[in-house]
């Protein structure tokens, strides 16, 4: 038997793998705040310019709710749209 020592070398402690997820989950959750801040920031001015260019005009809030609806709707299947046609477009592998 031998006295407690061993010819084996001590293992280091690897946080290379460790530090890395933390960096790629900190770098995923800060694109999704910019990106967040970015729709919320475009949200604001569209309601600011829609507020001072309707000025004078009767327009109630539920009205002014329906146009943003309407416009979100139309932006939304617009998005949709363009997106099948990129998926329609890209090439795909014949089948025998």
């Amino acid at each position: 038997m031998q006295n407690g020592e061993t010819d084996f070398p001590a293992r280091k402690k690897d946080n290379g793998g460790s530090r890395q997820a933390k960096g790629c989950l900190l770098l995923f959750a800060t694109v999704i705040l910019v990106l967040f801040a970015l729709v919320a920031a475009a949200a604001v001015c569209i309601i600011v310019v829609d507020t001072v260019s309707l000025r004078g005009e009767d327009y109630t809030l539920e009205r002014r709710m329906e146009r943003y609806k309407v416009a979100c709707q139309f932006l939304w299947y617009d998005f949709k749209d363009t997106f099948s046609k990129k998926q329609s477009n890209s090439p795909q592998e014949d089948e025998p």
